[in-house]
């Protein structure tokens, strides 16, 4: 392997071949919008060793735990593909980052998402914020009309992070315009208007509401 070969597969490069980008001077990686709801949940912890697949995969869980999608993308298809759906990787958003480390982890979200796309998976964009000045990265090559999915775990920690995600949540509706929010967490009082609001438990699998 050549040099330049080298450089393009360390920063997964190989993967933009079929992937579209935002027209915007990001450039992130866009996600077509998906219309499917999943009727049960798993971590993709636990994917590998799974007997059902009419599942989600979702990725709420610690970065530690799913870094090796990153580092080794093309190994992980064949098993995503067996789930009914899977949404994108939540790489950590804290608000003490450095903006171009903020940046790069919703870009190598979308990226990867926008590559199983392109592989035939059913995909799901997870919404994930800081504080206000991240919403033009965060929100961006999601298109319009998707379901997305969303946490609230550890929100209700103190009044300061519920604030944030009531904050970037409108704006998250009012950009993307989704078609059904899919809620991951302890339910948040919000008014998401005529949207449809999915909610899931802070477990693997469990479902509640409608």
């Amino acid at each position: 392997m050549n040099e330049r070969l080298r450089t393009d597969f360390s920063y997964n490069l190989q993967l933009l071949e079929n992937v579209e980008l935002s027209d915007d001077w990001l450039q992130m990686p866009i996600i077509k919008a998906s219309k499917l709801i999943p009727s049960s949940l798993i971590g993709f912890n636990y994917a590998k060793t799974a007997k059902e697949f009419n599942k989600g995969v979702h990725f709420y869980i610690d970065d530690y735990q799913f870094e090796r999608l990153w580092n080794s993308p093309e190994r992980y298809i064949e098993l995503l593909k067996k789930f009914q759906v899977v949404f994108t990787p939540d790489f950590s958003l804290y608000m003490d980052m450095p903006k171009p480390i903020q940046i790069y982890n919703i870009y190598r979200s979308r990226l990867l998402g926008a590559y199983w796309q392109s592989e035939g998976i059913n995909v799901i964009p997870t919404l994930s914020w800081s504080d206000e000045n991240s919403y033009d990265f965060a929100f961006d090559g999601i298109e319009k009309g998707s379901v997305v999915t969303v946490s609230t775990v550890g929100v209700l920690k103190s009044k300061e992070a519920k604030k944030y995600w009531i904050s970037g949540m409108k704006e998250a509706i009012k950009r993307i315009k989704p078609k059904a929010i899919i809620l991951y967490g302890q339910e948040i009082e919000f008014d998401y208007g005529d949207i449809k609001v999915i909610k899931f438990k802070n477990t693997n699998t469990e479902r509640f509401g409608n």
